[in-house]
């Protein structure tokens, strides 16, 4: 049932090493069953082949190599996929130059230096594969040897990817539970007095939950009107005085500025029911003052 590393270029009559059943896989060499609830297995496709790394009780016990459409074989007799290896993976295996590679889950070991099975990378040269480390070469592998490498690299990465994943997703999680406690009910957070509603009336599309206080705020203005009305003989007889318009439009923004920043002190989004009173201040020698209190009810509307 499983190719050859050689492509099935052997006589039809050699004995394949691996056997699969319901009952377990089965080394014909050894004659040693691997139990099917023990076994798991990770695949990576190549080409028109599926490569299949195995594992019993969670460490790596071999590769197996079908064609990629039989790849189904293993969960047809109960072997469960998985996408983790054990840290404790501590195989032995040799280069061309029958040199020793010691490979684990993260490290490659080879002539007394570790490298880090992320870096790894093998390169078909042709009867062998040349083994890179971020594209330096440190030697000649087996094709058997390389496709090992390469499927523990692809678990290795697999397992970090899940990893990151998960950290993503909590951190996405405690984003969204810092973002609902800064909220209270379903209003949004009011973070500057310039965002603070103002209406003269309680609208029937504002629904207020929540009325907090009346508050109020006052402004003063220098006018010195006889002095305005003296200096601008033609504005007034024609009915209209410049001056004082402006100053009567200067006083009532500076008034509901004030207003928008004291219903922003008490916590609240809107204020309703705006009130607007003028007056003028003046006697005892004094230049005219121009006196505007604006009022309403500052409160929270659901937004």
């Amino acid at each position: 049932m499983f190719l050859s590393d050689n492509q099935q270029s052997k006589a039809s009559n050699t004995k394949t090493e691996w056997t699969l059943n319901d009952k377990g896989l089965t080394n014909n060499f050894t004659e040693t069953t691997y139990e099917i609830e023990h076994l798991s297995f990770s695949l990576k496709k190549d080409g028109y082949k599926g490569v299949a790394s195995i594992f019993y009780k969670n460490e790596f016990l071999c590769n197996l190599i079908t064609t990629y459409s039989l790849s189904g074989v293993y969960k047809k007799h109960g072997i469960k996929e998985n996408t983790t290896i054990n840290n404790n993976i501590n195989e032995k295996l040799l280069d061309v130059n029958n040199n020793e590679i010691t490979l684990s889950s993260v490290l490659l070991s080879f002539k007394s230096k570790d490298y880090g099975i992320a870096g790894l990378r093998t390169v078909e040269c042709n009867s062998s594969y040349d083994l890179l480390f971020y594209g330096k070469y440190l030697t000649s592998v087996s094709k058997e040897t390389a496709h090992k490498i390469e499927a523990t690299k692809d678990i290795y990465l697999n397992t970090k990817l899940s990893a990151l994943n998960e950290r993503i997703k909590n951190n996405l999680s405690e984003i969204e539970k810092r973002k609902d406690s800064l909220t209270t009910k379903n209003f949004k957070v009011i973070r500057g007095p310039n965002e603070v509603v103002l209406t003269t009336e309680t609208a029937s599309n504002l629904k207020v939950l929540k009325r907090l206080d009346v508050i109020t705020a006052e402004c003063v203005y220098g006018m010195n009107i006889f002095k305005d009305i003296l200096a601008s003989l033609s504005d007034t007889f024609g009915g209209r005085n410049k001056s004082i318009q402006n100053t009567l439009r200067d006083a009532r923004r500076t008034a509901l500025t004030e207003l928008r920043k004291e219903a922003y002190s008490l916590g609240a989004n809107a204020v309703i029911g705006i009130d607007l009173d003028y007056s003028e201040i003046s006697g005892g020698g004094k230049a005219g003052m121009l006196f505007i209190v604006a009022s309403g009810t500052a409160v929270i509307i659901e937004q």
